[in-house]
């Protein structure tokens, strides 16, 4: 791989797929607080690590080389898809399904939160950049078996904020494994934008305009119409 393209998978990689916030949350969790309930201190843990999700989405986007921003969105998938997988095996033989209390067993709740963050993640990538991310899952059928178990079984879990589980209808309708809202777009998903730029013109034209003028005034990095959920 190209070094170029290399440090900053491995940076997103570090930031993204959680590997050690799991076991982050656990020692959180294992703290002394007088009648900590561990499944809300792990909700409010997974929230904030959904926000970090969410930021680091909004500066993955604004990679504008395509295949860069492609190799990245791969890398840090299938590393994903490895935590995501090994997870299953170990809640499978645990015999934990979702639905069921918060496990006691650390090794189980590792898995747990696993499954969910990547999940998450995986969801917040597949909607934000959706042509490349499925370019990238109809090569590898497999992840989007696995993609649709962690769907189910974070649907169907305790454990979620009610965003979380807006994101997930919504990556189910993407994935086409729900029916879809008859309302439903993906704005940020190549043929809405080009639909967009067809029906309103002026507007595409004025942003670009816009766009020129800022950059030669305030020299910032790329800015986004949209913001960080749908």
């Amino acid at each position: 791989m190209n070094v170029a393209v290399l440090f900053p998978c491995l940076f997103y990689i570090s930031c993204f797929v959680g590997v050690q916030s799991s076991s982050e949350m656990n020692e959180d969790m294992k703290k002394p607080l007088p009648e900590a309930d561990p499944a809300k201190l792990f909700e409010g843990l997974f929230k904030q690590r959904r926000a970090e999700h969410q930021a680091a989405v909004k500066s993955l986007q604004g990679f504008k080389d395509y295949a860069k921003q492609y190799k990245m969105i791969e890398v840090i998938s299938e590393k994903a898809f490895q935590v995501l997988e090994a997870s299953q095996i170990k809640l499978r033989e645990n015999g934990y399904v979702p639905g069921m209390d918060f496990p006691v067993n650390e090794d189980i709740r590792d898995a747990l939160s696993q499954t969910l963050e990547n999940t998450a993640l995986l969801g917040e990538i597949l909607l934000h950049m959706p042509d490349k991310t499925h370019r990238i899952l109809r090569k590898n059928k497999q992840w989007k078996l696995l993609f649709t178990w962690g769907i189910f079984f974070a649907t169907e879990s305790k454990f979620l904020d009610s965003s979380t589980y807006k994101l997930m209808k919504l990556v189910s309708q993407e994935l086409d494994i729900a029916e879809k809202d008859p309302s439903y777009v993906n704005p940020y998903s190549e043929e809405a934008q080009a639909k967009s730029s067809r029906e309103h013109p002026q507007d595409s034209t004025s942003k670009k305009e816009t766009k020129t003028k800022k950059k030669k005034s305030f020299r910032k990095g790329p800015r986004l119409s949209r913001g960080g959920e749908l």
